[in-house]
């Protein structure tokens, strides 16, 4: 148990003291929330004032964010710094090396979610309860647990970090204005509002949102945790599959 703890410790800070990971991840969200004020604040979505409905899906976006750029890069990087193949060397299991990876990824994640709630809730008077966010909590970690797991899939497939962010970019922007995080679906052409609800940052979304926003489930519960529950199994499965501990030869 104390290996695993320090273990834990040493990849918390290992995520702390990247630079990157601490803008695009802490700062930035909160500056984008800011410039979609400036510019929506004034609009409704539904019965939804705009900045109650969009800053739970800018937590999404955060979290798909994290999960695909700055959580497979840093294990692209712990391989190339031989720190995965010390690890292999050692007596710990490699379950507990998954589980504390896993763990740091969580907290992390819940780490900004809360500031960006904070934030939201001071700034833009979000109508927050605590049974809105105890109903919020366990979609926010599915969510968590399905990017991480599609971003450990992207760093088994990519050769270095620099390939990693191109892959993670792609998917990252790709569904960052048509997956109902930060613009209205309705807003989107018919071709787009027929697939997104089969990706996963929609899912997640509509399983974040109503809780925090309006303090209930949404309606398409099951079927959004369905879809969500899907992506993380065969992304973890298939990262599983694709994991290595040293670089390509």
């Amino acid at each position: 148990m104390k290996r695993f703890l320090v273990l834990t410790k040493a990849m918390f800070l290992i995520h702390l003291r990247n630079r990157a990971t601490l803008f695009w991840n802490l700062a930035f969200p909160i500056f984008v929330l800011v410039i979609y004020s400036q510019v929506f604040g004034q609009n409704t979505v539904g019965n939804t004032d705009y900045m109650s409905w969009a800053a739970p899906g800018m937590m999404v976006y955060n979290m798909l964010s994290f999960g695909l750029l700055s959580s497979g890069t840093i294990m692209i990087q712990m391989r190339e710094k031989g720190i995965l193949q010390r690890l292999q060397a050692s007596p710990m299991p490699a379950a507990q090396l998954v589980g504390s990876y896993l763990l740091v990824n969580v907290a992390i994640g819940c780490l900004q979610g809360a500031l960006i709630l904070g934030f939201s809730a001071l700034a833009f008077q979000m109508p927050l309860t605590a049974t809105g966010i105890l109903r919020a909590v366990p979609m926010m970690l599915i969510g968590i647990v399905t990017f991480v797991a599609l971003g450990q899939v992207i760093s088994g497939v990519s050769p270095t970090v620099g390939a990693a962010m191109i892959i993670g970019q792609v998917i990252n922007f790709g569904q960052m204005f048509i997956t109902d995080m930060v613009m209205p679906i309705d807003m989107m052409p018919d071709g787009i509002q027929k697939v997104a609800p089969y990706l996963p940052a929609y899912a997640v979304a509509q399983l974040v949102r109503p809780p925090l926003a309006v303090g209930t489930y949404s309606p398409d519960l099951w079927p959004n945790l369905l879809i969500a529950g899907l992506y993380a199994v065969v992304a973890g499965a298939a990262a599983a599959k694709l994991f290595r501990w040293a670089p390509r030869g």
